[in-house]
């Protein structure tokens, strides 16, 4: 099982949600490091630029689950997934797959709060 560190479209109620269909949620948690995120063409992104806390859901996923995602995200060519640090609501520290883009941005607005509440709500 790997540990998914969910920060947009795949977060409960998010459009991607139903490519992770019976993942355990492990529950809300923050990134320990401060990151970028950005919405870029509708789609929240995250880079290494420290700006705040990303804030998002943790899944345990298989690898079947994870091969997916890395083909939608692009990975290794769009989005690098990389293992960072993360605290879930309880308190606890744990390692999770987080999507980085390594493409150039264009047409990106930075969400400050870290945070993507969907496309109607974020801006």
């Amino acid at each position: 099982m790997n540990n998914l560190f969910a920060h947009g479209k795949l977060r409960k109620g998010g459009s991607d949600n139903r490519l992770i269909t019976g993942a355990g949620m492990l529950g809300q948690a923050v990134t320990e490091q401060d990151f970028a995120l950005f919405l870029a063409n509708k789609k929240p992104v995250i880079t290494k630029r420290p700006v705040s806390k990303i804030k998002g859901e943790v899944y345990s996923i298989t690898d079947d689950m994870l091969a997916l995602i890395d083909r939608i995200e692009g990975h290794p060519r769009v989005n690098k997934r990389e293992i960072v640090r993360v605290t879930l609501e309880n308190g606890n520290v744990i390692e999770a797959w987080l999507y980085f883009n390594v493409q150039p941005l264009q047409n990106s607005v930075l969400l400050e709060s870290g945070e993507y509440l969907g496309p109607e709500k974020t801006l």
